[in-house]
């Protein structure tokens, strides 16, 4: 159903209104919605067509999981209800970067996944290489796209250099040829690996008790039309056709007023949306955008926090007078219209063996 629903809104867009527009930016924030559409004028992507904004999509593969049952609780047990790794971890931070012409987006938020959690876990580890991945992750396909599982994979086998040895020059679109064991720049071509092999968080608490762990989850979602005029704000679908799958990096997230929303940073420059980061509604309330609705990936090491525990159910079968310490189950069979605010001393609690005189189940 997905891939018919890409494939119908792909073959629409060269007949759809253009993507970047005053008239779409106007109807956006006309509507009193959580987020302000940027002026097209000023808007970074502007000078995009909307074969180029496709390009941009590098993300393949990315299935639904069945995770509903399991991200009911967020905000519940040892999940706060907001949390920001940029301000828990500060020197973990690295610069906003840009993967311009190439649907690089997978290589970049593995790298900087990768990047963020060892960095957590306290290991001094630099900057590491979306370029090694675009050009020697051989499952995958550089620019012309990735998958989560495939990249994670290689991050497991390979490791990563560091950007100071491959640094990116696919911008133009182009894979370039895989250097490795040697650099392409002076760097060290020394490798930086998860301590164990990746994790697969499969579903929202998971992703959060990650996120509080090592930093950073990377996740897709699907790209619609007026998510390229994002400026700032609480994100959600509006109006337009899907441009293809996106791999983004969850750093953190929140609540304002009854809206959760994800804390996301992206692979398209600091001038974009909020300095580089983007704040969206998840899959629950935006099923078109879908965020993080096929799991994420990260290099988790050790126990996770645990994630919220269902609430206790209420005891249902008990005693609800004070006076039931003086009965036993043979003054119950006799007196037995003491039984049902005495349950639990008459016996009639258990699935199986009730006496006789316990009401039946409906009763």
């Amino acid at each position: 159903m997905l891939r018919h629903f890409f494939l119908l809104s792909l073959s629409l867009l060269a007949a759809a209104d253009p993507i970047i527009t005053g008239a779409r930016v106007q109807r956006i924030n006309a509507g009193n919605h959580s987020w302000v559409a940027h002026n097209p004028e000023t808007n970074p992507l502007r000078h995009l067509s909307t074969q180029q904004l496709q390009g941009l999509m590098g993300l393949r593969s990315y299935h639904p999981l069945a995770i509903e049952s399991n991200a009911s609780n967020l905000g519940l047990g040892s999940i706060p209800t907001s949390f920001d790794a940029r301000t828990k971890w500060p020197s973990c931070q690295q610069p906003i970067r840009d993967q311009a012409s190439c649907g690089s987006c997978w290589a970049f938020a593995a790298a900087e996944t990768l990047t963020d959690n060892l960095c957590v876990l306290g290991s001094t580890t630099p900057v590491l290489s979306p370029q090694e991945l675009v050009s020697c992750d051989t499952a995958d396909h550089g620019c012309s796209g990735g998958t989560l599982m495939n990249v994670w994979d290689y991050i497991d086998s390979k490791g990563l250099v560091a950007d100071d040895c491959m640094p990116y020059e696919s911008g133009t679109g182009k894979n370039s040829t895989c250097a490795l064991p040697g650099c392409t720049a002076a760097g060290s071509s020394t490798a930086y690996k998860c301590p164990v092999e990746h994790t697969m968080l499969d579903s929202d608490a998971a992703i959060q008790a990650a996120v509080m762990t090592v930093g950073a989850v990377e996740v897709g979602f699907t790209v619609m039309e007026d998510f390229m005029n994002y400026k700032s704000g609480i994100y959600h679908y509006t109006e337009g056709l899907a441009l293809g799958g996106h791999a983004v990096k969850i750093v953190g997230w929140g609540k304002e007023l009854e809206t959760f929303y994800w804390i996301v940073q992206n692979s398209w420059g600091a001038a974009w949306g909020e300095s580089g980061y983007f704040r969206i509604e998840n899959w629950h309330q935006d099923k078109e955008s879908a965020i993080a609705i096929g799991g994420g990936f990260a290099c988790v090491q050790g126990n996770q926090p645990a994630p919220p525990a269902p609430p206790t159910p209420p005891e249902t079968c008990k005693d609800i007078v004070s006076y039931c310490k003086d009965y036993d189950q043979a003054k119950c069979k006799k007196e037995s219209y003491i039984v049902p605010v005495c349950k639990k001393t008459c016996g009639c609690c258990s699935d199986v063996l009730k006496p006789s005189y316990c009401p039946k189940d409906g009763q």
